[in-house]
């Protein structure tokens, strides 16, 4: 048993002291560029977005809530798609959902962008009747 025990001691130590190999020139160890509200990294989603910004515009807005979320499965962390989705459950009187994919856009998005995603809660709120919550919005984020 007192062997069992030293032997794994060993190992498990052993294992420890093992070093990670370096990253190779071919591995980039920068983390990746985020972009802005336009700027998006994938262009199958940039042609998503397009395309649902299109749909939008001929209120054809249930194909382009099913187009947006499509690109956010490509680029998750696309604020602006976020927002736009946001603004198009809001078009479709959807609050709820548009309150909350504002709030996941706000995560992503630089302070001055922020601003309509935060006017974009505050007429979720005032959709849903809550005008209290939407005031405070609008006077805590200097938001009209």
């Amino acid at each position: 048993m007192a062997r069992l025990t030293v032997l794994l001691i060993f190992l498990f130590s052993a294992g420890c002291a093992v070093k990670a190999p370096a990253p190779s020139e071919s591995q980039s160890t920068a983390k990746p560029k985020s972009g802005g509200l336009f700027e998006t990294t994938n262009t199958v989603s940039t042609n998503l977005i397009s395309n649902a910004r299109d749909m939008i515009a001929k209120d054809n807005v249930v194909d382009a809530i099913v187009l947006l979320e499509r690109a956010l499965r490509l680029d998750p962390q696309n604020g602006y798609t976020w927002l736009l989705l946001a603004e198009a459950e809001l078009s479709r009187m959807g609050f709820i959902r548009a309150e909350q994919f504002a709030r996941k856009a706000v995560l992503f998005l630089s302070k001055m962008d922020q601003i309509q995603a935060w006017r974009t809660i505050a007429n979720a709120l005032d959709g849903r009747g809550d005008k209290n919550a939407a005031r405070s919005i609008r006077e805590l984020h200097n938001v009209r």
